[in-house]
């Protein structure tokens, strides 16, 4: 082990201190570089600033992100000015560069992580070439010189594009059966227990990926990703021959930590030489294997836990538990557990029975509330797995990640992780804080978004008799509960529920960068796209909640993260300010990418009752997630879509359509008291004739053009809301020709041969605008 270490520090120095690589072989180390960059010339000029990555993704054959932008340098953190790209970017790589340190004579697995995570801290905007950061570049140098083939070495450079040797494994791990886990709960304890369960699967996800990495004995450079249930792994090509005992090896601890609920399907694809490099004209062959590899998985998920031996099948699929034992029956899980006992959250409070498990999930999802730090200790790698007897029973999360080698704690502050040898920080500020003192340690400043609600004791006093579930009054910063969110909103008591993620992503891997599709550029777009995700979107999060609470102190904060990772999210809150939330994120999506056409997401939101199941919320939100994606629309240009779309009060609309109706909901609500409520309910009036009378023409296949495209259609509705208009507002408000009502007759008087925009014509969106304003205007339930 000690040469795969080497080998992965003179990786990691070999390009920004070429001089380093002394107990390795020149060749290796530039032999890797030229496999992970595509180029057999490593000898080009390197830019002063980076362009984003989103920038080398094509979009109907073009690349449509401006030629201007470019990425600014400094430290890893989440500042605006350096995540977003801009015309005139700032900094300098050499300040970054004199941050890296030197290797060591003899370094390990620790030694290794800490300068990987300096790498990362310091290098993730230097640019090595146009799109690809020297933290990318160096890591993946360092993942492949590790597992190469030493004694064809020379063979491979020889021929780099013809050579038909196996020289690494790419690997896959897929954790399923998440949704479930995370939503099939019921809302009893649940506003801590679900924050609990998301991140333990984040923590299952690195686990995992460091027990094959461990199995196989590679460093943490060889892991290229880990996030939102999945993670890739760049391995020896012989490793393939040791898959099939990793997975009955993890089958057989997730079994008897989940009884059959999660599963992780884990398989590779080999490479060859030909497959690193360029192929001018045709698409880069690592953009088909990354294909290739999801076909794979799919294979194995579907095949749960078939690497078990016959006799633990046998076991597993025999009856489980007493079958109607109430009193062992957890109420937030509903499985039968002989550790489940009755928690009682205050003195006149029944109690709910809850599980071990599920208790570890709540203490979790607690101590996620103001957390700072998590501290990582590997333990010794478990060597045999004992087999299944069908006996088993759920433990805590603290006992799952040990049984893989792993022990956790989640801290405030730094004093109660100072004895874990690895440190995450969940805060450019906790970071700040910890260098200097976490000496010795591997420091990590750790993406995640950690955004809970936090209900004050003025509110819980404020709610009484009003919200159920509130928490005792002598509570250190409690989670604030579903009731209270519901309560809290704007107008109407409900909570929004959405659900969104990035359309087409496995596309935009196998086939977006074309040509390019190179390993360090394929690992430079999955960083960036979980930078947005992992991180932006909390700060997102975070800072609506202060503004919400500077705006109106009574109601404090009001989203929380279920999840957000990889390439999607699921949030819940008050769902006045979840509508707003995920407008938000939709539109700094849009900067953070350059405007990119074909890089946008779509979202489900869904109103629900303080009480609503929870599982039926989360599944409520998945569908109009969906719906929204199976939306075909066109544009001005006459240009046919797919996707793009925000499913919001039971109407999928273009994210741009919906933003008229957010204006429109707007200048609604701006209107005086005396006025708003009539004409709203005008508007809705009218919206349900269109609405029938669009269904009707739907029904009868007569809403589309000769050539495909959708039909306006116009009725009396449309001049009647004029008339309407007119008669509420009165001949006074009418002569002042700068009035809101003034403006607001005028938007809508439009006749089809007019161009306006936007064309208040188009009632879908209308009709959203005026339920949304009726929603917020309406008090209670």
């Amino acid at each position: 082990m000690s040469n795969v270490y080497r080998i992965a520090q003179d990786g990691l120095l070999y390009h920004s201190q070429p001089d380093a690589a002394k107990s390795t072989p020149e060749d290796v180390l530039r032999l890797a570089s030229m496999l992970t960059s595509g180029a057999t010339d490593l000898s080009r000029p390197v830019p002063e600033y980076l362009r984003p990555i989103f920038a080398a993704v094509r979009s109907d054959g073009r690349f449509p992100v401006s030629e201007e932008l470019r990425l600014s340098i400094g430290c890893l953190c989440l500042d605006k000015k350096l995540i977003f790209p801009r015309e005139k970017p700032s900094g300098k790589a050499e300040s970054m560069l004199e941050h890296v340190p030197d290797g060591v004579d003899a370094p390990d697995e620790l030694t290794i992580e800490a300068l990987l995570a300096s790498a990362q801290y310091y290098l993730w905007r230097v640019p090595f070439d146009d799109y690809v950061s020297l933290y990318d570049q160096s890591r993946m140098t360092a993942a492949l010189a590790v597992v190469l083939p030493d004694s064809k070495v020379h063979q491979i450079k020889n021929a780099l594009q013809k050579d038909e040797t196996d020289i690494a494994l790419l690997i896959g791990g897929d954790i399923s059966g998440v949704q479930d886990f995370i939503y099939t709960i019921t809302n009893k304890g649940a506003t801590s227990a679900l924050r609990g369960r998301s991140f333990y699967l984040q923590l299952l996800t690195e686990a995992v990926a460091r027990f094959v990495l461990r199995e196989l004995g590679l460093p943490y450079t060889n892991l290229i990703y880990a996030g939102g249930g999945n993670f890739y792994i760049l391995a020896r090509a012989k490793d393939k021959d040791s898959l099939q005992k990793i997975r009955q090896k993890l089958g057989r601890i997730l079994y008897k930590h989940h009884q059959g609920d999660l599963y992780v399907a884990v398989e590779g694809v080999l490479l060859r030489t030909r497959d690193f490099m360029r192929r001018p004209g045709r698409k880069h062959p690592l953009g088909e294997k990354w294909g290739e590899l999801a076909r794979a998985l799919a294979v194995f998920k579907n095949r749960r836990f078939a690497d078990l031996e016959e006799s633990e099948l046998r076991a597993l699929f025999a009856p489980q538990g007493h079958g109607g034992n109430e009193d062992e029956q957890c109420q937030v899980c509903g499985r039968e557990h002989p550790q489940t006992i009755n928690v009682r959250n205050g003195s006149d409070d029944e109690g709910v029975r809850k599980c071990p498990a599920c208790r570890s999930y709540e203490k979790l999802g607690e101590g996620l509330r103001k957390a700072q730090y998590i501290g990582w200790n590997l333990l010794a790698h478990p060597e045999d797995v004992e087999a299944l007897k069908g006996e088993e029973f759920p433990a805590g999360y603290e006992e799952s990640l040990k049984d893989l080698g792993f022990e956790v704690k989640v801290g405030e502050e730094l004093k109660e992780v100072q004895g874990f040898s690895r440190i995450w920080a969940l805060s450019d500020a906790a970071f700040e804080q910890a260098q200097g003192k976490a000496v010795g340690k591997v420091l990590v400043r750790r993406l995640l978004v950690n955004v809970a609600p936090i209900i004050s004791e003025d509110e819980i006093l404020q709610l009484q008799d009003k919200v159920d579930d509130l928490p005792a009054l002598n509570s250190k910063d409690p989670i604030k509960p579903f009731g209270a969110l519901a309560y809290q909103s704007q107008g109407i008591s409900r909570l929004g529920v959405f659900r969104a993620d990035v359309d087409n992503l496995g596309k935009l891997f196998a086939e977006g960068l074309g040509e390019d599709a190179t390993l360090s550029r394929i690992a430079s777009l999955s960083f960036a796209i979980s930078l947005f995700f992992e991180g932006w979107v909390g700060e997102i999060a975070r800072q609506r909640n202060e503004q919400r609470k500077k705006k109106h102190p009574e109601r404090g904060d009001a989203l929380y993260a279920i999840y957000s990772g990889g390439d999607d999210l699921f949030f819940v809150g008050s769902w006045d300010e979840v509508v707003e939330f995920a407008w938000k994120v939709n539109e700094d999506l849009g900067k953070y990418t350059g405007n990119h056409p074909g890089i946008h997401v779509s979202g489900g939101m869904v109103l629900v009752p303080e009480k609503y199941p929870l599982a039926k919320a989360a599944q409520d939100a998945a569908q109009a997630e969906s719906a929204a994606k199976g939306l075909v629309w066109w544009d001005e240009q006459g240009e046919k879509h797919k996707k793009n779309v925000f499913s919001f009060l039971g109407q999928p609309l273009p994210w741009r359509e919906f933003a008229n109706a957010c204006e429109l909901k707007k200048r609604l609500l701006a209107l005086d008291d005396s006025k708003r409520t009539a004409v709203i309910r005008k508007l809705l009036m009218n919206y349900a004739l269109y609405a029938g009378a669009e269904k009707d023409r739907r029904e009868k296949g007569k809403d589309k053009k000769p050539d495909g495209k959708p039909q306006t259609l116009y009725g009396p509705w449309n001049w009647r809301i004029l008339y309407l208009l007119r008669r509420t507002f009165g001949k006074e408000t009418l002569e002042n020709e700068d009035s809101e009502e003034q403006r607001l007759i005028r938007d809508f008087h439009v006749l089809p041969s007019e161009e306006q925009h936007p064309n208040y014509a188009h009632m879908d969106w209308v009709g959203i605008a005026a339920r949304w304003a009726e929603l917020e205007s309406r008090k209670g339930d």
